[in-house]
Formats: structure tokens, C-alpha cells, sequence
């Protein structure tokens, strides 16, 4: 991929570029796995992979030029606001936090859905992202089933809002609104799941992750990753419900289209999101080989996505 002049990337809701620089700081001078440090700027961030790398570049770079002493090797703070961060940053000066978090009339918006679930109401959410993630952090505060259901609601209502919105698109352009939202949104889902998961309420939880499943192949369709991801903690939680024969059906139905990405890397090796991506093909392989036992066919798979892996 070829980058313009300008350098400048999308961040999810409720983060910040200063943020997004410190955390890379800390991570460099912690030593933090690239892997690890991949998962956040595209999971917290919302940066597609492309993004992410060039993120990691930026901040480096600010780094440098700061080391320059030189006052005109400034990056440019509109073009290539990470560098600039990052150089103001290792120059010891201020650097001013963007406003995050939801507005007053969002958060009231977000209380006033769980007071009315609370009542035995329909909640009748808006097709507000802001209002939905609001919604799930309160929620999560203090959960019981009336208010995560109300929450994922408003998640599940926004986000098909945003589908359709795409019209005839397949899925979000990476680094749009709508990608970022869905990023968001995706999350916001896995977290009830969780919440369900640890109540315990195990068919809640399998509704939740697929609705995480929902929004990941609705707005969020053209990454493997976040897919990947969907597809195999559907199947997990639909196992743990007790429903194997489901569990190993979500699993299989991801098998065609990731080979299709294994058939990619006959002779090439794979990086940073392929090689996750195929880590969960294999992860969905062995679930279908644990609740029906080897084929000839799956045995092939799970050889040629191990012996990618290994390169």
C-alpha cells in the first residue's frame, strides 16, 4: 500500500491521538509483542492493519526528528498529526487531549433506555453509536439481564442502521466512520457476551456473540481477523450452551472462504493479520474435528494452515 501526504488516520469514538502515541511509547519501552501491540491499535483504536503499521511508523518518526534538535524537521501537526505528537511529546511539550466520551444528551439518552428496561419497557434505543456504547458501559456497571438485553438492543439496532446504510457496498471501506463504528460496536457486543457468560446465562451470551458475528460481517466483512474472530467465539459459546452439532456447523461455515486465503500463501509467508487469520481457521478446524471426529479433508487443512504457520 502507497501513503499520501497525508498521514493523518481515523481513531474509534472515545480515544484520542495523544492517547494512541502514549500507548505506543510505553509499549516500545516495554518491550510489548508487535503482535500485541497490533491487537490494541486495531481492536481500542479501530485502525484497520495497514493503518496500525503506519501508526507504529509515524511514532517513530516523531521520535527521530525530535532527536534531530533541529526546529525545522517539526512534522507537520494537520498531515502527520502522529509524528507531531509524538515528536511534541519527546520534546517534553504539551500536547492537548481531544474531548471524548458521550455528551450529556447522549448519556441521558443512554440512561433513560436502561430505566426504562428497568421498568419492564421496551427500550426503543436510537441509531445512535454513542448512545449504544454508553449504554454498555453502564450496563456492565452494575449487570443483570434486563439492562445488558437493553444494551444490546441499542448495539444491535445501531449497528444495523450502519449496514444499511452501506447500500450496495458489501461491507465498511476500511478506516471509514463506518468501519470504526462497526470496530466499536463489535466490541461493545463481545462485552455483553461476556457479562452473559459470567452471569451465567449461557443463551443470552450465544445471542450476543452472534450478534458480535452480525456486525463483523455486516460492516467489518472484508477482514479475515475480526471475521475469524466472530465466527469462532459464536461456536464456542454455542458449545458451551450444550449445543455441539450447532457449534461444529457456525465453525464449518468459515472453512471455504479462509482456505481460500490459505490457497494465498503457497509459497509466501504470511504476516501480522493473515497470520491471526489463520490461526483461527485452525482453531474452527479442530472445534468441527472435536465434535465429529477427522476426515480426510479436514486432517489436509489443518496440515497446510500448521505448516503455513511454521514458516
Amino acid at each position: 500500500m502507497e501513503w499520501t501526504d497525508d498521514m493523518s488516520v481515523r481513531l474509534a469514538r472515545g480515544t484520542t491521538m495523544r492517547e494512541l502515541v502514549l500507548f505506543l511509547r510505553t509499549a516500545d519501552a516495554g518491550g510489548t509483542s508487535r503482535r500485541d501491540v497490533l491487537t490494541v491499535l486495531t481492536e481500542r483504536f479501530a485502525l484497520p492493519f495497514d493503518d496500525a503499521r503506519l501508526a507504529m511508523d509515524r511514532v517513530q518518526g516523531g521520535v527521530v526528528r525530535a532527536s534531530s534538535g533541529l526546529p525545522e524537521n517539526e512534522p507537520d501537526r494537520d498531515k502527520d498529526p502522529l509524528a507531531w505528537t509524538s515528536y511534541q511529546l519527546e520534546l517534553g511539550l504539551p500536547v492537548d487531549d481531544e474531548p471524548v466520551g458521550p455528551s450529556a444528551e447522549e448519556r441521558a439518552a443512554a440512561v433513560a433506555l436502561l430505566e426504562r428496561a428497568a421498568r419492564g419497557e421496551a427500550p426503543h434505543p436510537p441509531e445512535d453509536v454513542a448512545v449504544a456504547v454508553e449504554a454498555t458501559r453502564l450496563a456492565l456497571a452494575s449487570p443483570e439481564p434486563g439492562s445488558l438485553v437493553a444494551a444490546a438492543t441499542a448495539i444491535s439496532v445501531t449497528a444495523e442502521a450502519r449496514i444499511a446504510g452501506l447500500g450496495h457496498l458489501p461491507c465498511a471501506p476500511e478506516g471509514t466512520p463506518e468501519w470504526t463504528d462497526g470496530v466499536v460496536l463489535v466490541a461493545a457486543a463481545r462485552q455483553i457476551a461476556a457479562a452473559f457468560g459470567a452471569l451465567p446465562d449461557p443463551g443470552n451470551e450465544e445471542r450476543a456473540f452472534g450478534l458480535a458475528g452480525r456486525i463483523a460481517t455486516g460492516l467489518l466483512g472484508q477482514s479475515y481477523v475480526f471475521v475469524g474472530r466472530a465466527m469462532v467465539e459464536s461456536a464456542r459459546a454455542i458449545q458451551r450452551g450444550g449445543y455441539p452439532d450447532r457449534a461444529a456447523d457456525r465453525a464449518e461455515a468459515m472453512l471455504a472462504d479462509f482456505a481460500l486465503l490459505l490457497d494465498q500463501f503457497e509459497d509466501d509467508e504470511p504476516y501480522d493479520e493473515q497470520v491471526v487469520a489463520l490461526e483461527y481457521l485452525l482453531e474452527a478446524v479442530e472445534l468441527v474435528r472435536g465434535v465429529r471426529g477427522s476426515s480426510p479433508e479436514l486432517d489436509e487443512l489443518a496440515h497446510r494452515t500448521s505448516q503455513v504457520l511454521a514458516r
